[in-house]
């Protein structure tokens, strides 16, 4: 039994900082991937997974938010080796960004969530380009508002999900089965609510993750740093045992 590592990304950027890799780190990080015939699973193929399906040297690449950055850097570095990854979409960011053209700006993390509450075009995805992003990425649901409330507006936890599903049904025809948390942050409670919604949960923990159905709280590696940390962290993470210990010994 093997255990698939899921990569959490949120910034693709020139220059690495908090949360981002640099494009450089990134591709080779994806070259890695490529010239050693791992397989980078879709969404619905690591569902698969979790009920069961066995894939060999495999992995599940994410995004976190829905960063222009993610457009202009890493799309065209996974189409190039022909890898296919998801990200989690805050959708009322993205709607707002969606509401006028302006240039691209690659910020670092910090200065790109003060720009998304004065002029998110500049650093949030569009629907325009997640349309053209579509033969590489899969795209569900980071709840409606990240719940950040930049917008004059706050939402209860339904109203985040149910906005969301809503959105991305009527923007891009998918029925998202797929939530990821805001910052990792829920508790039981959100978990049972969130079901009613969504079937996979996905967390900031770092771990393990096994074909064994257990939904609730998928595991993600946070990227750092260069392939050659990528390669030891993959080898760590498909190996149920190795995986186990070590996220006991350091689980940030």
């Amino acid at each position: 039994m093997n255990s698939v590592p899921v990569l959490m990304y949120h910034h693709i950027l020139p220059k690495s900082g908090f949360i981002a890799s640099s494009v450089d780190e990134f591709e080779k990080q994806m070259k890695f991937l490529a010239e050693n015939n791992y397989k980078t699973l879709k969404s619905e193929e690591f569902l698969e997974f979790k009920k069961g399906k066995s894939f060999k040297k495999a992995v599940f690449i994410t995004f976190d938010d829905g960063w222009r950055d993610n457009y202009y850097y890493a799309y065209p570095i996974l189409k190039k080796y022909n890898l296919k990854a998801t990200i989690f979409l805050v959708t009322e960011w993205i709607e707002k960004a969606s509401e006028k053209k302006e240039e691209f700006k690659p910020l670092g993390h910090n200065e790109a969530k003060k720009e998304v509450q004065v002029n998110p075009s500049n650093v949030i995805l569009n629907w325009d380009e997640i349309e053209k992003m579509k033969d590489v990425f899969d795209f569900h649901s980071h709840t409606h508002s990240h719940r950040d409330f930049y917008f004059d507006k706050e939402y209860s936890w339904e109203e985040e999900f149910i906005y969301s599903k809503d959105i991305l049904k009527k923007r891009l025809g998918i029925d998202s089965k797929h939530l990821c948390w805001p910052r990792g942050k829920y508790d039981n409670d959100l978990i049972e609510l969130a079901k009613n919604y969504f079937n996979v949960l996905y967390t900031t923990k770092r771990g393990i993750n096994l074909p064994d159905n257990n939904l609730d709280e998928i595991k993600r590696i946070a990227v750092k740093k260069d392939e050659k940390w990528l390669k030891k962290q993959i080898k760590i993470f498909s190996n149920p045992i190795l995986g186990y210990l070590y996220s006991k010994v350091k689980p940030e």
